[in-house]
């Protein structure tokens, strides 16, 4: 509501200029005139000149915040909403991080179960098991990034790669912001919140995963380094202790 009530102040001022303008010159002209004035509107890549704080956007709008996102295709210029946004992410992160590990924990415990009823766990090792479900896990995950891509290159007329590279970046939090979506319709919106909800989830618990197989490989590789050295420097025989 803060954002809204300034862009539209910036709407009417902006008609106003555009109105003082065209008053000046031959009604002829006035379409040839309009043209390039809305595209300098759009170049200065002031997000409250294009209409973008309707309630959907500004949903998705917090969304970025709370994920760390951030694209940057929208973003607030009062210093209300400035103060909002400072306000709400320091309370919103966290709160939306301990949510997204609850639900990547239910997403693991539910890949768990399936495979327990599917029988896929029958005479495997905890290990084996955990591997398996760590590539289930992953094939899920690719599913939902290539859904995702192929939806918006039919949406976008994006290529396929760029989809891909889009939905990857948005799914990693690292939010580029040299690409995002021009659709402005309320279904896409819903479709972008759930994807990117998905996404966030399953690529997380990914990554999680993998964080923990590269710890235990560090841990190896230091175990062996130490090793290693002891054998070097002491022969290894153990240092005598001064008497």
């Amino acid at each position: 509501a803060i954002e809204q009530e300034h862009e539209i102040q910036q709407r009417e001022e902006y008609d106003k200029k555009l109105n003082l303008l065209l008053d000046k010159v031959d009604p002829v002209f006035h379409d040839e005139l309009k043209a390039p004035c809305h595209m300098i509107e759009i170049l200065e890549a002031n997000p409250n000149n294009t209409a973008q704080w309707d309630f959907v956007n500004s949903v998705i709008f917090c969304l970025t915040i709370v994920t760390t996102i951030g694209y940057g295709a929208t973003y607030p210029v009062t210093d209300e909403g400035r103060g909002f946004c400072i306000f709400f992410a320091l309370i919103g992160i966290p709160l939306f991080m301990a949510c997204l590990a609850v639900y990547a924990q239910h997403t693991a415990n539910l890949i768990r179960w399936i495979m327990k009823k599917l029988g896929l766990t029958h005479g495997l090792e905890d290990d084996q098991t955990e591997k398996m479900q760590q590539l289930i896990t992953a094939a899920f995950c690719l599913t939902v990034i290539l859904t995702f891509s192929g939806y918006l290159t039919y949406k976008e007329n994006w290529s396929y790669s760029d989809s891909v590279y889009f939905t990857f970046i948005s799914f990693t939090t690292i939010g580029f912001g040299d690409l995002y979506p021009s659709s402005n319709t309320t279904d896409f919106h819903i479709i972008f919140i759930c994807f990117l909800i998905l996404g966030l989830i399953s690529l997380g618990t990914v990554i999680e995963a993998q964080t923990t197989n590269f710890g235990k490989l560090l841990s190896t590789i230091s175990s062996s380094c130490d090793c290693l050295c002891k054998n070097r420097c002491f022969g290894g025989n153990r240092v005598p202790a001064d008497e």
